[in-house]
């Protein structure tokens, strides 16, 4: 209902030093809690990116196509040709069913010792074992050619870069020229 000049002014104030509207929301809500919980007994998740399942209920399993999964699966049918990312950056997944088994351990602890303090529990693997989007991309792609999805629309081939013009000339070449031919 606000004006999107209004709401553009105010973001950077709400913010403060949360670097986005997403982790700030995550923050509120976390907040949220901790004042509500009354004497309820509650733990937090903070899962990382949730990505494919380890082990259950078998390797590589999702149930969408969301977030990363989506763009892996663009990728592996040759959809997706180029992506802006920092190959530096850890990409920090998390399979789905470690998630799940994390919050199953989590519930079962905080219901059996009902801990006086809110539980946060972070379910992470950058800290510990690094994977970097560059890692990522390249073994994605060399999976995919060793395992080709069926019905693939051409020969997967994405190129990540950080750079915003070799990303645009990549999105020129391989999106916009072959769509207009």
């Amino acid at each position: 209902w606000l004006d999107e000049s209004i709401v553009q002014d105010i973001t950077p104030k709400l913010l403060g030093e949360w670097p986005n509207t997403y982790t700030y929301t995550k923050a509120l809500s976390e907040y949220l809690i901790q004042q509500e919980k009354g004497n309820l007994n509650i733990a937090i998740i903070r899962p990382s990116i949730v990505g494919a399942s380890w082990h259950e209920p078998f390797p590589g399993w999702i149930d969408n196509f969301n977030g990363t999964s989506g763009i892996f699966i663009a990728a592996g049918k040759g959809i997706l040709r180029t992506v802006i990312a920092n190959n530096e950056a850890v990409a920090d997944m998390i399979p789905v069913d470690v998630a799940i088994n994390l919050t199953l351990a989590a519930g079962w602890y905080t219901a059996v010792h009902r801990p006086k303090n809110l539980l946060v529990y972070n379910c992470t693997t950058g800290g510990i074992n690094p994977f970097f989007w560059g890692e990522m991309g390249q073994y994605v792609m060399s999976t995919f050619k060793r395992n080709p999805l069926e019905q693939a629309f051409r020969t997967p081939n994405a190129h990540m870069t950080s750079s915003y013009l070799i990303n645009q000339y990549w999105i020129t070449v391989s999106h916009k020229a072959p769509a207009i031919l």
